[in-house]
């Protein structure tokens, strides 16, 4: 999702007439999957407190962890409400919206995915496979509003920005293994 947004921000900056409601889709279905991330993060720390020791090294990774959900949820919160802004004002809110978009890609990728592993070490100690259950949160209805939210941004998206059309990261909901383009037929 995340490279069919970044197409349609590029088209736009090249004077491409990308409709709002493109824009708007995107964020909807970002904030539902970064809100699901945030959830499990926030999971994955509350089951492992227990098991660290205040002042050590792993309680340390846990603060961090802390520090880089906070910092991840308001740029995230940043961008909902940028975009919100930008769905009612139109284009005078553009540049406030861009600027939002740049600010939680920066996060994202240097804060939040910067220290995506930080406690590994520990959950291989700590975890089986009931946790993870746990922690993973996956439901039919998370399933299904994922998959509801990624064919809205397809159904909206402008040349060359179509989510399908993207190799690489996490497959789209119900495409099959990593790679493949396109999606499945019901």
């Amino acid at each position: 999702m995340r490279k069919s947004f970044d197409a349609g921000l590029k088209q736009k900056d090249s004077g491409a007439d990308i409709p709002l409601e493109f824009f708007s889709a995107c964020v909807t279905y970002i904030k539902a999957s970064m809100d699901r991330l945030h959830d499990q993060d926030q999971r994955i720390h509350d089951f492992l407190k227990p098991h660290v020791t205040t002042g050590d090294d792993q309680d340390a990774t846990l603060e961090n962890l802390d520090m880089r959900l906070a910092k991840s949820r308001g740029a995230l919160d940043a961008l909902v409400s940028a975009s919100t802004t930008y769905a009612t004002e139109g284009e005078p809110g553009w540049t406030a919206f861009k600027a939002a978009v740049e600010g939680f890609m920066e996060v994202y990728f240097k804060i939040l995915l910067g220290g995506q592993h930080s406690t590994l070490t520990l959950q291989e100690e700590v975890f089986d496979e009931g946790i993870w259950d746990q922690v993973a949160g996956v439901t039919p209805e998370s399933l299904a509003l994922e998959d509801k939210l990624y064919l809205a941004v397809q159904g909206l998206a402008p040349a060359d920005a179509d989510p399908a059309s993207f190799i690489g990261g996490p497959p789209a909901p119900g495409a099959g293994p990593p790679g493949q383009q396109g999606r499945p037929q019901p």
